[in-house]
């Protein structure tokens, strides 16, 4: 599966979702219809961890193209987008269906993107890429933990 099968399967797995949540609430499209969230602070979640999934498949991409030259400086942080990615995808689709597994889930989501900012910070000073990818994380915590608060 190529990266662009592989974008669309995920996009098609989350309005499949948003779908069945409607209609096991009797097609009341008005609570779980995309950009209707039930509070602010979910869309807060979803707009978060969207902006980390962005930053993250470009920093992602960033890594692989020094590791595939050799330079396994970026190794550490390589590892920690492959943990954040479907983390943050994950909760994409949990913030939109207003899951009620996403209060537990975002603590353990909080702590990932913790750990890729940590990562990301060490080449933040050097490369565009570390750097957005370390404040979308950094956001993404925070509003992990101000959900959990």
């Amino acid at each position: 599966m190529d990266r662009r099968q592989f974008i669309l399967a995920g996009a098609s797995s989350v309005a499949l979702a948003a779908a069945g949540n409607v209609l096991a609430q009797g097609g009341d499209a008005a609570k779980t219809t995309p950009g209707s969230f039930s509070s602010p602070r979910i869309r807060e979640l979803f707009e978060a961890a969207a902006a980390c999934v962005r930053s993250g498949e470009v920093c992602q991409q960033h890594c692989l193209e020094y590791l595939s030259q050799g330079d396994t400086s970026m190794a550490r942080c390589a590892n920690t987008l492959a943990t954040m990615l479907p983390m943050c995808r994950a909760l994409e689709a949990l913030a939109l269906q207003g899951s009620a597994h996403l209060a537990e889930f975002v603590r353990t989501c909080a702590k990932v993107c913790r750990d890729c900012e940590a990562a990301c910070k060490v080449h933040a000073g050097h490369h565009k890429a570390c750097k957005d990818c370390m404040e979308d994380c950094q956001h993404c915590a925070g509003a992990c933990e101000k959900f959990t608060a």
